[in-house]
């Protein structure tokens, strides 16, 4: 059960949620280690939960915990797998216009390398799914795309994308930060290359952790382009040895603070089970819709969507810092207001968020 210290309606999950209870007590429980034993004691207890987040993440995603490996932040997954891919001079990359600038800056600097960074444009994230799905071809080598858009929660076919990649060869990486923990996947079904996400959204972890699952076929074909201490299986002064697994993306000391925040978080998701989650989250965002729908709110409707959703309103800004001085937490971005839920919101709650939105705009 997430946790708000201001007794708020919350609904900004698709930036950064409050601390979920498990990774609460996790994290207390880390700090008075971390005060009573000292270094490198605490060091020595907490190691193993490196590999225990793996086993955690792979259960969450169905996949090899050797294909899983702590991150920072899904920017940093990202520009790792920018960097990692095979691409060369006049290769081609596919991404929408409308991404997250996470996923959006490390392919746009290969320009300089001479890689050929298409970009799909227009807000419009289903009709540019659309189109960057007919812009694969034989040039084709990466194509990078969230699974569930920032800005109105559109989910791409992920099933369909990964198909076509895998006809023409092409490499696919995906941001999942706002499908995670909201969403099943089961990537051994669905295959992709890189997926990375950040813990601080529906998975309810501490900013600052995250994960990156990287593809055991895929590893054999990457750069060696971040390469560390803890990289290597071994070193000398002639050269190194490259881990085979995703730990080749580590580099130096952990953040174990955020790892054993995030192992906590995503451990509490499996205990429950992603399909149940998945399950009642669906239920809200019908509730939610049909809601909007009674008392005339506008908004952006898909037939896949996340936990998000756009009201397409005429103030965004002037509708949230209202909702704000009645202690409701939602987020403008670009010309709409974003309000997202998790799945332990209260269809209640959902309720008082839609009346008091009503009365906002007929004030």
């Amino acid at each position: 059960m997430p946790l708000s210290p201001t007794k708020k309606l919350f609904f900004g999950y698709m930036g950064v949620s409050p601390l979920c209870e498990a990774s609460r007590r996790a994290i207390v429980r880390f700090l008075d280690d971390y005060v009573s034993l000292g270094p490198p004691e605490v060091i020595e207890k907490y190691q193993n939960y490196v590999r225990k987040l793996s086993e955690e993440v792979a259960i969450l995603l169905h996949c090899d915990p050797d294909e899983v490996i702590y991150l920072k932040n899904t920017g940093e997954g990202l520009i790792m797998a920018s960097d990692a891919l095979p691409l060369r001079k006049h290769d081609e990359v596919l991404v929408l216009g409308n991404e997250y600038p996470a996923n959006l800056m490390p392919w746009l600097r290969l320009k300089k390398d001479g890689v050929k960074v298409q970009v799909i444009p227009g807000m419009d994230n289903h009709q540019g799914f659309r189109q960057l799905l007919s812009c694969i071809g034989p040039r084709t080598k990466a194509v990078a795309i969230a699974w569930g858009q920032h800005y109105d929660g559109y989910l791409p076919d992920l099933n369909l994308l990964s198909r076509r990649c895998r006809d023409y060869g092409t490499h696919l990486v995906v941001d999942g930060v706002q499908g995670v923990g909201a969403r099943a996947i089961d990537l051994k079904k669905t295959s992709v290359d890189f997926l990375v996400s950040g813990g601080q959204k529906y998975l309810g972890s501490i900013v600052g952790s995250g994960f990156m699952y990287v593809n055991r076929r895929t590893m054999g074909k990457l750069k060696d382009s971040h390469v560390g201490m803890r990289s290597v299986e071994r070193f000398d002064e002639h050269g190194y040895i490259l881990r085979k697994t995703a730990a080749r993306f580590q580099d130096g000391t952990e953040n174990l603070f955020g790892i054993v925040s995030l192992h906590a978080a995503v451990k509490a998701v499996n205990r429950i089970g992603i399909k149940k989650i998945e399950k009642k989250n669906l239920a809200l965002l019908a509730s939610l819709k049909t809601m909007l729908r009674e008392n005339h709110i506008p908004f952006i409707d898909h037939a896949q969507q996340s936990n998000l959703v756009a009201l397409t309103v005429d103030s965004p800004v002037s509708l949230a810092t209202r909702l704000r001085r009645q202690n409701i937490y939602t987020r403008p971005i670009k010309g709409v207001e974003r309000i997202s839920f998790t799945h332990t919101t209260r269809k209640r709650e959902l309720r008082n968020l839609v009346m008091e939105i009503k009365a906002c705009l007929c004030h």
